[in-house]
């Protein structure tokens, strides 16, 4: 790993406000999107370091309804070049999903068409208590832009933690 394909520690801010749809439209807000379905998951970091999106997004997923191919848009944290490939791997691996999800294939092949479009965290830097809603509002905000859709953002924390949302614009 090099500086060139990590991610840059950088200063951010940001906040999401979440609610009850009812309660935000009784206070005047127009829901920006919605959260369909999450999943997080703690695995082993000496063995699996970095890899938890390839663990919780499949439980995402399945608790949303909804296949890789139903997803108009895939976000995922980029903590570095390698990880990313390594969780794209995984994702269409029937041997790990087997093994180690206890899955009886793999969730699929990510459509690089749908895959951070707008970028990832390293073109956008990565101030760690700002990074989950930069991608969060990234995410709503280009659904909303393609007319809706569910979108999966997902990433790793800490080594080994992973998560995963699937998110919904109307």
């Amino acid at each position: 790993m090099t500086a060139a394909n990590s991610t840059p520690l950088t200063d951010g801010a940001a906040a999401v406000l979440m609610m009850k749809e009812s309660v935000a439209k009784s206070l005047g807000y127009q829901p920006l999107g919605y959260l369909r379905s999450y999943a997080f998951t703690a695995i082993d970091v000496w063995k699996d370091m970095l890899l938890g999106p390839s663990y919780a997004t499949p439980l995402a997923l399945s608790r949303a309804g909804l296949t890789l191919s139903d997803l108009t848009l895939i976000d995922m944290h980029e903590a570095f070049a390698a990880q990313t490939l390594s969780n794209l791997t995984l994702f269409a691996s029937d041997k790990f999903a087997q093994e180690q999800l206890g899955l009886s294939k793999a969730i699929g092949e990510v459509d690089m068409d749908k895959f951070n479009v707008l970028g990832g965290s390293i073109a956008y830097g990565h101030p760690f208590a700002a990074t989950g809603a930069r991608m969060v509002t990234q995410t709503l905000h280009e659904l909303k832009r393609r007319g809706g859709g569910f979108g999966l953002t997902t990433a790793c924390a800490a080594g080994g933690l992973g998560a995963a949302m699937i998110l919904e614009v109307e």
